[in-house]
């Protein structure tokens, strides 16, 4: 059986953090780890070979064996045949549609669905095999500033790939970086105008970061109530610590101003589209592009900075605004566009 939901990304928007908290409720069930079906392994699935798996020596090769040790390691101190057996499931057969619905069946009962990040920038003929294998899955798109996401992006990549603190990274070697790096590139209006041309917009659910951050309860509430899950506080326990997050509390503000310069037109169509956080987004980006904040440096996330001060002031209410909502309690598409 297919999952009831999937959420597509983005990455760097707190679906690590969505993760934990979905695993959480009881009446949820989600993978141990990104599955990453229709991005990467149904491509796989013609030319898979366990014998090679096992026994080659490339790069992947050594990562499946990496992985089937690490996750069959976990579910043998904790005993669990059921796990092991997922274990066998996911990396032992050949990647395909059988394969992909075979790996929700320790379900029993409950919503069942995955996360995959990269599924926001797959393309219309990929999205057109999802809709057609699940016409009525449920799709979650976390969002975030631009300019919080490819900083929060690029300080994973200096910090795991270059082992280099961001603090100490030049703005030349940003700007390197930034030029080599697709995965930077945030259009999350086409991303739903993909995915909208196939699943309807009362499928589609739209969350944001701030809301993470602001009102944690409300969103999961949204979040479940748009799932078909209990929302009673006593079916689950909200996880509100911050998950996978690095240590880093500013920003170079003349990255910023870069960054804003390259999202302000994102940031402006994001506001016609949603308002409410979004219209932060612009704000920053106007702000940075035309008066950038005096000193070196900017706080980080940018609502932890005098901009979204200036902002809130600007809106006349506290708290903070949040999206745009026909109806407070649903976190569909269509309520946020009404």
């Amino acid at each position: 059986m297919y999952p009831d939901f999937i959420g597509i990304g983005a990455q760097k928007a707190g679906t690590t953090w969505l993760y934990h908290n979905l695993r959480n409720h009881p009446g949820i069930w989600i993978p141990r780890k990104e599955v990453h079906y229709f991005d990467q392994k149904i491509k796989d699935s013609s030319s898979f070979s366990l014998r090679s798996k096992v026994f080659g020596k490339g790069e992947a090769d050594e990562k499946w064996r990496k992985q089937v040790r690490h996750w069959a390691g976990v579910h043998l101190k904790n005993r669990s045949l059921s796990g092991l057996l997922w274990v066998y499931k996911f990396y032992m057969r050949a990647p395909g549609d059988e394969w992909y619905a075979s790996i929700f069946e320790p379900r029993k009962g409950r919503i069942a669905g995955e996360i995959t990040p990269n599924y926001s920038v797959l393309d219309r003929d990929m999205i057109s095999h999802v809709h057609e294998l699940m016409p009525e899955a449920k799709i979650i798109l976390m969002t975030r500033n631009p300019i919080e996401r490819a900083w929060s992006q690029a300080v994973m990549y200096f910090d795991k790939i270059e082992k280099q603190p961001v603090e100490t990274v030049s703005v030349k070697q940003f700007r390197k970086f930034r030029k080599n790096q697709s995965s930077l590139l945030t259009d999350y209006l086409r991303t739903l105008e993909n995915w909208g041309s196939f699943f309807p917009e009362e499928q589609i659910f739209v969350g944001f970061l701030e809301d993470i951050h602001f009102y944690p309860n409300r969103l999961l509430k949204r979040l479940y109530k748009f799932l078909g899950a209990s929302s009673s506080p006593e079916d689950y326990k909200v996880i509100k610590r911050k998950v996978h997050s690095r240590d880093v509390e500013t920003m170079p503000t003349a990255v910023a101003s870069r960054l804003a310069e390259t999202y302000l037109e994102d940031a402006r169509r994001l506001d016609e589209s949603f308002g409410g956080y979004a219209s932060f987004w612009r704000y920053s980006a106007e702000r940075l592009v035309k008066d950038p904040p005096e000193g070196k440096n900017i706080a980080y996330p940018l609502y932890n900075s005098p901009l979204w001060d200036e902002w809130v002031a600007q809106q006349g209410e506290e708290p903070p605004p949040g999206s745009r909502e026909a109806d407070p309690q649903s976190g569909s598409l269509s309520s946020l566009r009404s």
